[in-house]
């Protein structure tokens, strides 16, 4: 055999090993790709569900308008919700701010000493009382940090005074200090001082009645009320949910009182979704996105023709979260089911008889289980507890919620 021969021969045992190799690396990777394809699981555990109907509502309540005819700054001494008593001073006109400022230091610094003084009435205590105001500092300052990643600085700066008030407590108990007087007569300079430097004395605005005072108003105050959210028609309470918020007071109004800590609520509803609810049925209400569930009465239900419904519910819990909102979003809690919660991805069909269930891991192989769906929502579907049912998805179960080429048998770990 010539060179060439050679040459050629030498070629084609290259290019068929190459070939060769090519196709063993396919086969491989096809097989690997088959048994070790990525899975993701999640071990079957019990869930309750709320089945729910979201809507949006309007708060009524019983409220008359505070008014004033004094000229000025107005500077409310109040918060909003906090109830008042009749005759008790709700605002104070002032002739400028810098007043108002210093009027607001004065009031912080006669705090700081109210509670250094408490504080001072513990010396000589025994320390058993240590431990019960360091868990106290340690849950106040966890509240305290709550309120400010939520903006809530009013009742962030009322947990600051109790925290300098146990601070200042153990301090004594534990005899680190043995009077406060010191630091007493300082801010007594300093209030004094600061007295001095207001221009006029404020002019008080009180109220005519006990009632919670709320310093914003709408222009509802006169047309709302436990008498007139009966009469409320869906043209009435789609408009007050779609208006904007007022910007500011009109001319001569301070804010409202609300008679009483009892309010309704009024909201257009899907018949359908109400199914088996009823007028005069207690039930239970999420308000806003703090999600706080009040317990309220459907005290009318009127069915429209278009397949809504007007739903009035009626409420006995006073909610200073809200007491300034007159829209508000909410749900109507209907029933709780409790099952196994699946990510909708699991969910297959099986290929002998078409039923519904779940590929589970058992050991190195999938295997199928049948489910029975309770409730279905967009991302997850609830199913009956069927543990100990043959065939079926059992409790602690692992479920295959992601993978591909899945059916019973496969090999997957």
């Amino acid at each position: 055999m010539d060179d060439f021969d050679k040459r050629r021969a030498f070629t084609t045992r290259i290019i068929w090993i190459v070939i060769g190799l090519f196709f063993l690396i396919m086969v491989i990777s096809q097989v690997s790709i088959y048994f070790s394809s990525p899975i993701k699981t999640e071990v079957a555990t019990l869930y309750t569900a709320t089945e729910s109907i979201s809507f949006k509502g309007i708060y009524v309540r019983d409220e008359k308008l505070v008014s004033y005819n004094v000229a000025g700054i107005i500077n409310y001494t109040h918060s909003d919700g906090s109830k008042i008593s009749k005759n008790a001073v709700i605002a104070q006109v002032y002739r400028n701010r810098s007043d108002i400022a210093l009027r607001k230091q004065i009031e912080d610094l006669q705090t700081q000493r109210e509670v250094l003084s408490d504080a001072e009435t513990l010396v000589g205590a025994d320390t058993s009382q240590l431990e019960s105001f360091s868990n106290q500092i340690g849950e106040k300052h966890s509240k305290l940090m709550e309120h400010l990643y939520r903006g809530e600085y009013a009742a962030a700066s009322s947990l600051k005074n109790d925290i300098l008030n146990l601070q200042s407590k153990r301090e004594i108990v534990k005899g680190t200090e043995t009077s406060y007087d010191g630091r007493i007569s300082e801010l007594d300079a300093q209030i004094e001082r600061l007295s001095a430097q207001i221009t006029s004395i404020p002019y008080d605005i009180t109220i005519p009645e006990t009632g919670y005072f709320i310093s914003k108003v709408d222009g509802y105050e006169d047309k709302l009320n436990s008498q007139t959210v009966f009469d409320l028609t869906a043209e009435d309470i789609e408009r007050i949910t779609s208006a904007e918020p007022r910007a500011e007071n009109p001319t001569g109004v301070i804010g409202k009182l609300v008679s009483d800590y009892t309010w309704y609520m009024a909201a257009i509803l899907d018949t359908v979704k109400l199914g088996t609810v009823f007028e005069g049925a207690q039930i239970t209400l999420r308000i806003g996105s703090s999600n706080q569930n009040v317990k309220a009465e459907i005290v009318s239900l009127r069915r429209l023709e278009d397949g809504r419904s007007i739903a009035v519910f009626k409420c006995d819990m006073f909610l200073a979260d809200f007491i300034d909102s007159r829209v508000a979003q909410a749900k109507l809690l209907l029933e709780d089911y409790s099952g196994i919660n699946i990510p909708n991805s699991a969910l297959r069909i099986s290929d002998e008889d078409g039923s519904v269930g779940v590929y589970i891991q058992d050991g190195i192989v999938a295997k199928f289980r049948k489910v029975r769906q309770i409730l279905s929502k967009e991302e997850y579907t609830l199913v009956a507890d069927t543990s100990g049912e043959d065939g079926y998805l059992s409790l602690y179960d692992t479920i295959i919620v992601e993978g591909r080429d899945l059916h019973e048998g496969r090999i997957i770990g």
